[in-house]
């Protein structure tokens, strides 16, 4: 009894010192137009040391808050480029616990501005705890190019060659955009990332480990990407314009306008793209001994817009009112021609078989959001948000094969014309209601807690048409040109081949609809004493999904259409955040989450998709969600002039989701779907490290080193028992982004990355590395900017798989795009205040990157 008494003294006697803590609290003004100022850099020191204890910026209102100050007297320095400092003392004390400065004013030095030169640059990343931050507009090597490939370019982050995003080697990852899903989808999201433009983005973050609060969506963690919304007083802009030696171009405006009444901003760009990608096979059936091979090039072009638009009015102090939207639409064309070479088991070429494809089509995401936000105060909110979303993709996609063979029955050869036009019309919906709240109860307690509602619905129809000529051995002897010699039969039938000759292929008919309703509740609340905080939350999410695929006969006569495919699931979902901070410059921390991975729309969908013409691929119905426990252990350190995090994780998952191929007994052909087979286990090390060298040169170092094994797994299908081994594999990667400040506003940039040789279901990946270069200079005292930069300078990124079962071997190769140099000429106009950049990367609070603190916010 008396160690329970013990306890409780201790217990009260730390909360009570805890919430005996200070704070200091206010805003920053600029003296001539009384306006706030945003980005400035708030020092904190004791009167009697000069050693710099903690730190904030200023946020869009111009507020700041330091808060956890024991008694004693201390000094704030409030600085900004271009403006002279300004210094309060205070004291913390038992009659004075909080102290308030309503307004700081500041003034500007024209001395300090015309003696100002360019020493250092913004740092391209911010290292928190939760979350990685990557400042895209650092980043000279992205000028001109897409939003996959600046994913390309944060550690951690891999996008294959059909644009298919992974975290730390899972594919299992949300990505957002502003916070929010905002349409994308498994099935859309590689063709928008690819149309996204690299010049809208402001900066992309790192969730590794969802809290609570976010979607269970993504074992592997949430990419968000941010767009550019600047705030700060006044009118002001660009104009940017480039080209690439592929022969693509982008040009693209955009405009913000900010008063205390108003925020509006408009953004339009455009983008033509061109590029091409390789693609080589070789498949071995071991039973039969025969091989197949294809090697080829396909060609792409299109023409997409992108725009963005957006108005908040500040009805009120506490009351602000915004509406947004988003378009993209384009046009796109791509084209091939794949030989194929079919060998008998002497290795023989049997039959030759050449594709013409050719695919185009128009795609069209509309966006749009309604925000409203009531704030009691900076930090106790209501925050209400309500967003529609409609993607719609047509495409044509025609296939024309040319196939030469030999029976090996009758010894005879044989020709074989094949007409294929197969259109399909993606169609989705969603609808998504947002309700936020969060109320710090006291400086070291809080909470929050929110509903989110999502609702989507696909309707996607895809039809077939086709037309087959076969001509056998006495036809083709019979079109030998008496005079040359030579065969015209095909060539001569093709030249006079009309469309309209392709009937209906009921067949391959198919409609999918696809709707999933989710409904999630979630709470978290913080707690800190002293060094040690918690934050604990838990979400609940009950989600309904309904599939129905439709065959021709389906299609026309309802009465033949099975019962639709329905489920629903009711799930919770906890996290638990420990922090502990070991000294001023040192955080220790502890998280564990748990999370999902739903099967997309492709993946249920059971239509047999034949487009290439070796392989019928088709989804799986039955598919359950996989869900994982990810635990992890973080430790930061920061020195005056770098930085460092450690990352420790380990994520068991189970009823994993994989896709697996075998060969048909029955037809021959090589078939390939989905199915939940087995448990997996991912665990390793991140260490990422920031060094500023000579306030010229800063290096952004990542490694991830991991553990992947995935348990074996024995399937029945088709009539084959489908086995694989226990996979384990040891797989790591590293990147290194350099950045140098020479003379005379010029920028360089080097992006180096290496990935090691990874396990995939029934077989493996080759290691690949790739080269980044970027440069960047400036002219006109900034207003104008002068981009340079080359994507995979080595030409050497590529995706390189080994697959094996019991019946066959594969090896293949795909390239993307090969190396490319961007030029890429921007314009600012405006209200351009000079030097108004920011000294840190944005507001840290207690949480702050001294890394930065030196060297961030210096012109880049």
């Amino acid at each position: 009894m008396n160690r329970l008494y013990l306890l409780l003294l201790s217990l009260l006697i730390t909360a009570t010192t805890t919430f005996a803590q200070g704070s200091v609290k206010g805003r920053v003004l600029d003296k001539r137009t009384n306006q706030p100022l945003s980005f400035v850099t708030v020092r904190l020191t004791q009167t009697s040391d000069t050693t710099f204890l903690r730190g904030a910026t200023t946020d869009a209102d111009g507020s700041f808050q330091i808060t956890g100050l024991p008694d004693g007297s201390y000094k704030i320095s409030v600085s900004f480029m271009g403006y002279k400092d300004a210094e309060r003392t205070f004291t913390v004390s038992a009659q004075h616990r909080n102290h308030h400065y309503p307004a700081i004013y500041i003034s500007e030095d024209p001395h300090n501005l015309r003696e100002v030169t360019v020493t250092g640059q913004r740092g391209a990343m911010k290292l928190e705890v939760d979350r990685k931050t990557f400042d895209v507009q650092s980043m000279t090597t992205t000028a001109g190019q897409s939003a996959s490939e600046v994913l390309e370019n944060i550690p951690s982050v891999e996008v294959d060659h059909e644009g298919n995003v992974s975290l730390r080697g899972n594919s299992s990852v949300e990505v957002w955009i502003n916070g929010k899903a905002s349409g994308l989808t498994a099935d859309n999201r590689a063709q928008i990332l690819q149309q996204l433009p690299a010049e809208s983005i402001e900066r992309i973050e790192v969730i590794d480990n969802p809290s609570a609060k976010f979607s269970a969506e993504g074992s592997a963690g949430i990419i968000n990407i941010v767009l550019k919304k600047e705030r700060k007083p006044g009118y002001y802009g660009s104009v940017q314009a480039g080209v690439d030696t592929r022969g693509g171009a982008n040009t693209s405006f955009n405009i913000n306008y900010n008063s205390s009444l108003l925020d509006a901003y408009l953004n339009v760009g455009f983008r033509h793209m061109e590029g091409e990608g390789k693609s080589e096979s070789e498949q071995l059936f071991k039973q039969t001994g025969q091989r197949q091979e294809y090697s080829t090039t396909n060609h792409n072009f299109g023409n997409h817009l992108f725009s963005r638009a957006g108005v908040t009015l500040h009805a009120t102090k506490h009351d602000d009112f915004s509406l947004s939207g988003m378009f993209m639409g384009g046009h796109h064309h791509q084209n091939s021609n794949t030989p194929y070479y079919y060998f008998d088991n002497n290795q023989a070429l049997s039959m030759t078989r050449i594709r013409d494809t050719r695919s185009m089509g128009d795609m069209r995401m509309m966006y749009g959001e309604f925000n409203y936000r009531h704030s009691f105060t900076d930090r106790h909110f209501i925050d209400f948000v309500v967003d529609f979303n409609k993607w719609k993709a047509d495409n044509d996609n025609f296939y024309t094969d040319q196939t030469y063979g030999h029976d090996n029955v009758t010894g005879d050869n044989y020709m074989q014309y094949e007409y294929q036009y197969r259109p399909i019309f993606m169609n989705n919906r969603t609808w998504e209601v947002k309700l936020d709240y969060e109320n710090p109860i006291s400086e070291n307690f809080q909470i929050q807690a929110g509903y989110q509602g999502r609702f989507s619905h696909e309707n996607t129809p895809q039809e077939s048409y086709i037309y087959t000529r076969y001509w056998n051995q006495q036809e083709i002897n019979e079109a030998i040109d008496p005079v040359t010699g030579t065969q015209t039969l095909m060539q001569d039938f093709m030249l006079s081949f009309d469309n309209s000759m392709a009937v209906e292929d009921k067949l391959y008919f198919n409609r999918f609809i696809y709707d999933m309703d989710v409904h999630a509740l979630y709470a978290t609340a913080t707690l800190k004493f002293g060094k040690f905080g918690v934050m604990g939350g838990l979400r609940g999410e009950y989600w309904k999904v309904n599939t129905e695929s439709y065959t021709w006969e389906q299609e026309h006569d309802a009465s033949l259409r099975e019962p639709a495919y329905k489920k629903d699931f009711f799930e919770l979902f906890p996290s638990l955040f420990l922090s502990y901070q070991l000294t001023k410059n040192d955080q220790l921390q502890l998280n564990y989450t748990r999370r999902l991975r739903r099967p997309w729309g492709g993946q249920l969908n059971s239509f047999r998709d034949t487009r290439d013409a070796t392989t019928v691929s088709f989804g799986n119905p039955e598919l359950t969600p996989e869900f994982s426990n990810s635990f992890s252990l973080n430790y930061l350190k920061t020195w005056t002039m770098h930085s460092a995090m450690l990352s420790a994780y380990y994520r068991p998952t189970t009823d994993v989701m994989q896709r697996i191929s075998w060969r048909s007994s029955s037809d021959g052909l090589f078939y390939t779907t989905s199915m939940n087979l087995a448990e997996s286990l991912s665990t390793g090390v991140e260490l990422t490290v920031k060094n500023q060298l000579f306030r010229f040169l800063s290096l952004t170092t990542t490694a991830n080193a991991y553990y992947y094994k995935l348990d074996g797994f024995s399937y029945t299908i088709d009539g084959q028992t489908i086995t694989g081994e226990e996979d384990h594999d040891f797989t790591w990667n590293a990147r290194m982004m350099a950045s140098i400040i020479l003379p005379y506003d010029i920028t360089v940039q080097l992006t180096g990355n290496y990935r090691s040789k990874q396990v995939i279901t029934q077989g493996h990946r080759e290691p690949a590395y790739g080269l980044d270069f970027g440069l960047r200079k400036s002219f006109l005292n900034k207003a104008l900017m002068l981009s340079i930069n080359c994507r995979d300078v080595f030409d050497s990124r590529r995706w390189e798989t080994f697959t094996e079962s019991e019946t066959f071997t594969r090896h293949q190769l795909n390239r993307r795009r090969s190396r490319t140099v961007n030029f890429t000429l921007t314009y600012n106009f405006g209200n351009m205040k000079p030097k108004r950049r920011p000294q840190m990367d944005q507001q840290q609070g207690e949480g702050m990157d001294p890394t930065n603190y030196n060297n961030a916010g210096m012109e880049e």
